[in-house]
This record gives C-alpha cells, structure tokens and sequence, in this order.
C-alpha cells in the first residue's frame, strides 16, 4: 500500500487520484468527522460519520490507526486497508501503518513551500483564517522527522502531477519487485 504523507495543500489527494485513475491504484477510503466539502461524496472521498459514531467504533476495535486533526476525528477502518492502494494520512497514521504492516507498505512523504501551500488552499475556497492556522499547525505536525521512515520524499512544486505520479508508481514497483526478492524471515 503507498500512504501519502503530507502538509494541507501540498498535493497529496491529486497524485493519489492521478495513481487511481492511471495506474489502477486503489483508494482506501478513510474515514473522518471533519464536514463534507462541496466537491467531496460520501464512501467514495471519506466515510463521513458523527463525532457519537466515530467514537462508538473506536471502542469497538473497528480502525487500525485513528488520529484527531483540526478538531476532527479521521482514521483508517480494518475494513478498508487494501492491497494495491492508495492512502493518505498523517505522520501518526503514517507511524500506525508501519508498526502494523512493517515493510508492507511505501510512505511517499509530499513536500510542497507554504506559500504554494496556502495558495492553493485560498483558491479551492478555504477561509482565510483557517488557511492560516492550518499553515502554523502543518510546520510542526508535518515534518520529515515525525516519521519512522519515509521511502520516497517528493517534491511537489515545479514538476506536473503527471511526472511525479509517473515517479511515484515507478518507484513503487521497484520497491515491490525489491521487497518480493527479499528472503522470507520464517
């Protein structure tokens, strides 16, 4: 599974969209609390639930990692961890993801410059103040060291989604090929 890692905005939901729809990758889909955006649809951006709900499944096992973000809750269900897919999440999901599948999953970590960042935020219609808090709070969830490993530090700033989605699946399957080599630690 590739797990995306990445600040707001810094075009991490594109390339995992980009690696669906050309590479036949497929979305794990996570689950949140945060609302709907106009763009988004139910079970196929999010599972959007309830605070009440989320929790409720919380207590009942039902999410291998889960993490509090802006306010929200969001996490991924055991149900939809697939092969073959794509996630994103952040640093802790990430660290949750590699305590639970060890070298079984890639973490592409996506970099992008704040002001890039924030940019993109205010022209898919995010609130001024809420792009401002989520840069201040981005710098410090979203660093490299957060990480237990990082397979592939992109860079997402002047090459096009099509190059670094090319780059990403490449990789991956290098990665895949190198991991089906390996010898089997039984």
């Amino acid at each position: 599974m590739i797990v995306f890692v990445g600040a707001s905005a810094s075009g991490k939901t594109e390339l995992a969209k980009m690696l669906c729809n050309k590479y036949n990758y497929k979305k794990c889909i996570t689950t949140t609390t945060r609302p709907m955006r106009p763009n988004e649809r139910q079970d196929v951006d999010y599972h959007f639930l309830d605070k009440v709900t989320f929790e409720k499944m919380m207590k009942d096992n039902l999410f291998v990692e889960v993490t509090e973000y802006q306010g929200n809750y969001y996490g991924i269900q055991k149900q939809d961890v697939i092969s073959n897919g794509v996630v994103i999440v952040d640093p802790n999901g990430a660290n949750a993801l590699i305590k639970a599948f060890a070298d079984r999953i890639y973490i592409v970590f996506v970099d992008s410059p704040q002001e890039l960042r924030k940019k993109r935020m205010l022209q898919r219609g995010d609130a001024v103040e809420s792009v401002e808090n989520r840069i201040l709070k981005d710098e410090n969830i979203f660093k490299k060291e957060n990480l237990l490993r990082v397979n592939l530090h992109l860079k997402n700033e002047n090459n096009s989604l099509e190059e670094l989605a090319l780059s990403i699946h490449e990789a991956y399957q290098k990665f895949l090929h190198d991991l089906d080599k390996k010898p089997s630690n039984q």
